[in-house]
C-alpha cells in the first residue's frame, strides 16, 4: 500500500486568482485521486492545499466542499503550509472550529516509519525566512500583489508559457538571489534546501532519514533524503510515491499517467 504525497494545490475561490481552477488541474487531480483511491493507497497533502493569502477563507472552503468530502473518504492527512496557515490555530483545544471531518486529520507536520526509514512530512516553509512566521511578511505581501496583478490580467496566465506570478515573483527572486550572492550566500531555493538538511541532521545526530515537503514548487530529490512533491497550480502536476519498503520517487502526472521525474535539486 504505497503512500502518495502531493502539495501546493493553492485552491482558491474559482476567480482570476485561482491558479488551480485554470486549465486541466482539476481534471488531472480527479484522475490522480481515482488511481490512489482504487489502489487503496494512503494520501498525504504536504501543505498549501488552499490559497488563503489571496482569497476569503469561507468562500474557498465552500467552493471546495465536494473535494473535501472525497479527501475525507480517502482519510487523507492534511499538513498545513504557509498559504493555509490561517487554519493552524483551529487545531488548538477540544473545540471543533472547523466541523468538516476532513480537518480532524490536519497537522503542522508528522513522522512515520516506512520500511527501514523514518520519514518526516512537512510543507517546508519554516526553512524559508520569507515565509516562516505567522505574521504576514514579504512572502505574503508578494502573494497579495500577485493576486492583484492576476485580477488586472483576468487570470493567472500571461500567455501559453508565462504566468502572472512568474513575472511578479520572478523579479523578487532575482533581487533576493542577487542580495544573497553579494553576501556570499546561495540563491534562495538552495538556501531553503540547506536549511532543511541542517534541520534534519539536528545538533545531536540525524533526526529523520527522509524529509518529504513542497513549498518551492520545484519537484525533485536530493540524494535519498529529500523529496519535493512540486505543485498542482502551475504547468506540471507532480507527486512523491513511497513504497512499503521505504523506496521513494518523484513523478509527474500527465494525461492520467505517472512519468518519473529524476530532477536533482540544488543543495
Amino acid at each position: 500500500m504505497p503512500t502518495y504525497c502531493i502539495s501546493d494545490l493553492h485552491m482558491g475561490d474559482g476567480g482570476p486568482r485561482d491558479n488551480f481552477a485554470y486549465g486541466t488541474h482539476e481534471k488531472e487531480l480527479s484522475s490522480f485521486l481515482d488511481m490512489v483511491e482504487q489502489s487503496g493507497s494512503r494520501l498525504v497533502i504536504c501543505g498549501d492545499l488552499f490559497e488563503l493569502w489571496q482569497s476569503n477563507i469561507s468562500k474557498v472552503l465552500t467552493k471546495r466542499v465536494r473535494l473535501l468530502d472525497r479527501l475525507d473518504r480517502m482519510k487523507a492527512i492534511y499538513v498545513l503550509g504557509n498559504h493555509d496557515a490561517d487554519l493552524r490555530y483551529f487545531m488548538a483545544g477540544d473545540r471543533e472550529w472547523l466541523n468538516h471531518p476532513f480537518f480532524r486529520r490536519m497537522a503542522d507536520s508528522f513522522s512515520q516509519v516506512i520500511g527501514p526509514r523514518r520519514f518526516h512530512f512537512t510543507h517546508g516553509h519554516f526553512a524559508d525566512p520569507y515565509c516562516a512566521g505567522d505574521t504576514p511578511g514579504l512572502g505574503r505581501i508578494t502573494a497579495i500583489y500577485s493576486g492583484l496583478a492576476e485580477d488586472r490580467n483576468g487570470g493567472p496566465m500571461l500567455d501559453k508559457y508565462r504566468t502572472v506570478e512568474d513575472k511578479v515573483v520572478g523579479r523578487l527572486e532575482k533581487l533576493v538571489s542577487l542580495w544573497n550572492r553579494l553576501r556570499g550566500k546561495p540563491d534562495r531555493f538552495t538556501e531553503i534546501n540547506r536549511n532543511l538538511r541542517d534541520w534534519r541532521e539536528g545538533k545531536g545526530g540525524t533526526v529523520y532519514d527522509v524529509v518529504v515537503c513542497g513549498h518551492t514548487h520545484f519537484p525533485g530529490r536530493i540524494g535519498g533524503w529529500h523529496y519535493n512533491s512540486g505543485t498542482w497550480a502551475e504547468r506540471t502536476n507532480s507527486f512523491v510515491r513511497i513504497d512499503d519498503d521505504g523506496t521513494a520517487g518523484v513523478f509527474d502526472w500527465t494525461n492520467g499517467r505517472a512519468i518519473p521525474n529524476e530532477t536533482e535539486l540544488p543543495v
